[in-house]
């Protein structure tokens, strides 16, 4: 009898074990919740920070930058890989050898081991999101084989326009920390679903970066807004639907760990 309530105990804390695992879930995050904090000529507001099925370590925030001002990360980031997406104001990136002075929408992949600085020469803030991350399936040399860090205007975007709304595809290659990365932007016009309910093994994040959009998650429903972050985890029952009166923006962000993904 002993032997048995300490199978059944060992049992309950490896389930229970498995299910803390990841310390982000599948969830609606915003920059709403968290206070401003001072980092030098920047401010900076919390959306998320954690870890995840594919992620040992995942921070997504904004930052601002006042008029006139430049901004360098610590050298320490530079371990990470960073995608950057701006969301008010022009900025000039400089990437290596390389800058542009870029709007909103536009983003930038910062490959691990490499440098970003920010500069904004309007006579406005400027605003943009951090996607900071390690991945368990880290390869410094497939991302920089696969090509350099790059910046995308994103007045260069082609749109496929159809009656549910636009898609632009942003890029689809292996990175520093992924077999492979694929983001794209979705403008849904009010209505209409992105598609029907479905799972992946990869994990996904939706940048709501225009209007506001209902999500399905698992078997419920949670409205998301400008500026909002939507985490998909693997394998969870997930859609979006414009249940608004207007057309809503969202960068589709989703990362591939395993070959087969």
């Amino acid at each position: 009898m002993i032997k048995l309530l300490v199978t059944s105990l060992l049992v309950t804390m490896s389930f229970y074990a498995m299910a803390q695992t990841d310390s982000l879930g599948a969830a609606v995050y915003s920059a709403g919740k968290s206070k401003p904090q001072k980092m030098g000529v920047v401010e900076k507001k919390q959306i998320l920070s954690g870890h995840t099925l594919d992620l040992k370590q995942f921070e997504v925030y904004t930052l601002t930058l006042a008029a006139g001002k430049k901004y360098t990360p610590h050298t320490s980031d530079n371990k990470f890989e960073r995608l950057i997406v701006v969301k008010s104001g022009n900025i000039k990136l400089i990437l290596k050898d390389s800058s542009k002075t870029v709007g909103p929408g536009s983003l930038a992949l910062v490959l691990a081991d490499d440098e970003i600085k920010f500069e904004n020469t309007s006579a406005e803030p400027v605003n943009w999101y951090v996607l900071k991350y390690l991945s368990k399936n880290e390869d410094i040399k497939r991302g920089h084989d696969a090509g350099p860090s790059f910046i995308k205007d994103w007045n260069s975007l082609k749109a496929t326009i159809s009656p549910k709304g636009e898609t632009r595809m942003v890029f689809d290659r292996p990175t520093s920390m992924f077999e492979r990365f694929d983001v794209h932007a979705t403008v849904l016009n009010n209505g209409y679903n992105s598609h029907d309910p479905h799972t992946h093994r990869a994990e996904e994040l939706i940048l709501m970066i225009n209007g506001d959009s209902q999500f399905q998650i698992g078997q419920q429903k949670f409205h998301a807004y400008n500026g909002d972050a939507v985490l998909m985890a693997s394998k969870i029952l997930h859609a979006a639907q414009n249940t608004g009166t207007a057309p809503c923006g969202y960068y589709a962000i989703q990362w591939h760990n395993l070959k087969g993904d």
